[in-house]
């Protein structure tokens, strides 16, 4: 019997699931770890972390060398991108093959684009002269949702980075909504988002909040920085096409400036190693955001302390960034 629900979209995306997003061979980043990206990273975020860039400093903590930040991995993995003709591929940095997930989906009219959840894990942080190699796989696609943006399907796959050893030095589990922009009911308007009121209900020692000003700089800065021309992060136009109310941060800044929150409270000896964040009301110019923090476990092995914390960044929209991140100190 045919289900009513059958929808033959989504069982030929789904068909991909456990499979490569594309048939290519494994991908390898354009550039090696280097100085000036991280630089440009750093300045982008106002991240004075040492071991970012002070070599004399960074030789004295555990890492013994300059690293990169570890919200970083995903950067050095973005392609080269083709500008003339991105607006028209939503953004990708280059075509996006017909027959893979995302290119299916685009195919059939869900060409808007938001990320909304990103889980990293760390195996290690990135060194100068680091060159990773990568792979995507499809981990799963939702039923069609309908959501303020329009009707779509959430779509989630695992990013494996590798150092050229062939050695895992961290995973990323990627999700996005693929949608339609006309499917937007000419009357709709985004619902204001419910703020909790704390980022965790354990109790712990709390972090010292902080307030970014979000301006149309901040915003560019981090997407340019994290090599991401898709533009809605720099085109308010395009941004507002897609039903958004304007440019809007993206899930990589984000990542950045909660890692940063992170090690500017706990100090350069912080090994981050895991960052896992749920993107809700969207980051816009002219609404600050305020990051709060708490720590809602720890414990010590093998002289290492290992401590979670629950963060949440938000503005008067609502709850932009929730989410968890575990770092250790010696």
């Amino acid at each position: 019997m045919t289900s009513v629900n059958h929808d033959p979209l989504r069982d030929r995306v789904a068909a991909g699931v456990g499979k490569p997003m594309s048939a290519d061979a494994p991908p390898v980043s354009p550039d090696e770890v280097n100085i000036p990206m991280i630089r440009h990273w750093v300045d982008a975020f106002a991240d004075h972390n040492p071991v970012y860039l002070d070599q004399e400093l960074a030789a004295k903590t555990r890492f013994k060398t300059i690293v990169a930040p570890p919200a970083m991995m995903q950067t050095w993995t973005m392609g080269r991108p083709v500008i003339a003709g991105i607006a028209e591929r939503g953004g990708a940095a280059a075509e996006i093959p017909a027959d893979s997930p995302i290119g299916i989906l685009i195919a059939a009219g869900y060409t808007g684009t938001l990320a909304t959840n990103s889980e990293f894990e760390f195996d290690r942080y990135l060194r100068i002269g680091d060159r990773l190699h990568f792979s995507a796989e499809l981990e799963s696609i939702s039923e069609q949702k309908s959501t303020a943006v329009g009707k779509g399907y959430f779509v989630t796959w695992i990013n494996t980075y590798y150092d050229a050893n062939k050695k895992s030095v961290g995973r990323q589990r990627f999700r996005i909504y693929k949608f339609d922009p006309q499917s937007i009911a000419p009357t709709a308007s985004p619902a204001k988002k419910k703020t909790s009121k704390e980022p965790s209900k354990a109790t712990g020692e709390e972090l010292p909040p902080f307030v970014l000003e979000v301006t149309p700089t901040v915003v560019v800065a981090g997407a340019i920085a994290s090599r991401d021309f898709m533009p809605v992060h720099h085109d308010r136009n395009f941004a507002i096409e897609q039903g958004a109310p304007n440019i809007f941060m993206n899930i990589l800044t984000t990542n950045g400036y909660v890692s940063r929150y992170i090690t500017d409270w706990a100090g350069p000896e912080a090994m981050v190693h895991s960052i896992a964040i749920r993107l809700g009301a969207p980051a816009v110019p002219g609404h600050p955001l305020s990051f709060s923090g708490r720590v809602i476990s720890e414990s010590a092995s093998a002289g290492e302390r290992t401590v979670e914390v629950a963060v949440r960044a938000a503005n008067d929209l609502g709850d932009h960034a929730t989410g968890t991140v575990v770092f250790s100190l010696p």
